[in-house]
């Protein structure tokens, strides 16, 4: 290679004056980045990368540094087997290299984003109309690591467009690992997206049954209620203290409360049955209506 490749921060280098305050400013920052940051100048970009997934839940996540030129290319941070292969293949350009390390690490994601779309698969299969308790904290789990993930990538295809800015007199798209570094951030931001918008289903679904079941149960409470309000409106106005009652000295008062009652608490229950207010909330008197008649033009096919 007609280029330097360097990794460690300790090591001495000669910086040209065209680099010189960038290159001071990026030093200072590789104990300080915690976060990525893409900076872009003239013929040169530096900054910093998220670089593992599994990190970005707990501190310290792990960062890599970089600093691309035309001339040289420093990696501080990332994977020293990455550096090796990528070293291995003798590229001309440091542009180039920088491009395929980050081809191998996106590479790495891929098993990550099949080993969340098999428990996003297995969350799908095990919903089955009923949303346990703990099933809504697997889908909110579901949510945010997709969250991550996207978070994770996006910075890669802000390098893929940040290289074209910094050199601009070269067609980046002529570069094999460049042209493989934008498919595969392609591919991850599709499936990305993809999942993304099957959790958000998954979330509606389960929002959805939730407030069905809520629903369900008000109208079973509110059924109830209606009916037990004769009992409870008889029984308050028997139950007064009033001296001049004459129900309560007939000799059939207990029998002709409990009639009241149950007469009552019948034409309520005939009223609610007749608004349709006791079946399904999903299905309206006109749906009864018709479902009658179909039955009724059944059991005359049969006869």
């Amino acid at each position: 290679m007609n280029w330097n490749w360097y990794t460690r921060p300790e090591e001495i280098v000669h910086v040209d004056n065209h680099y010189e305050e960038a290159y001071t400013y990026w030093l200072e920052q590789l104990t300080t980045a915690k976060v990525t940051k893409i900076i872009v100048e003239r013929d040169y970009m530096y900054g910093s990368l998220t670089l593992d997934y599994e990190q970005l839940e707990r501190e310290p996540q792990k960062i890599g540094h970089y600093f691309v030129t035309r001339d040289f290319l420093w990696t501080i941070g990332f994977d020293e087997l990455y550096c090796e292969t990528v070293a291995a293949k003798q590229y001309d350009s440091p542009i180039e290299a920088f491009y395929d390390l980050l081809s191998e690490k996106m590479d790495y994601y891929f098993h990550g984003i099949d080993e969340y779309e098999e428990r996003l698969m297995m969350t799908q299969r095990e919903m089955s109309g009923q949303v346990p308790p703990e099933f809504m904290n697997e889908i909110f789990g579901l949510r945010s690591e997709i969250e991550r993930w996207s978070d994770t990538v996006v910075p890669y295809r802000e390098l893929l467009m940040a290289g074209r800015e910094a050199f601009l007199d070269i067609d980046l798209d002529e570069l094999n690992a460049y042209r493989l570094a934008t498919y595969r951030v392609d591919r991850l931001l599709t499936l990305i997206e993809h999942y993304q918008a099957d959790v958000i289903a998954l979330t509606d679904l389960a929002s959805t049954l939730s407030n069905f079941r809520g629903n369900e149960i008000m109208k079973a409470l509110t059924v109830f209620t209606a009916l037990t309000t004769p009992v409870v409106a008889f029984g308050a106005i028997w139950g007064m203290n009033f001296k001049a009652m004459p129900e309560l000295k007939w000799p059939l008062g207990y029998l002709f409360a409990w009639m009241m009652i149950m007469l009552f608490t019948g034409l309520v229950y005939a009223w609610l049955k007749r608004k349709n207010w006791i079946g399904s909330l999903l299905q309206f008197p006109n749906q009864v209506h018709n479902q009658k008649r179909l039955e009724k033009q059944r059991k005359k096919r049969k006869q």
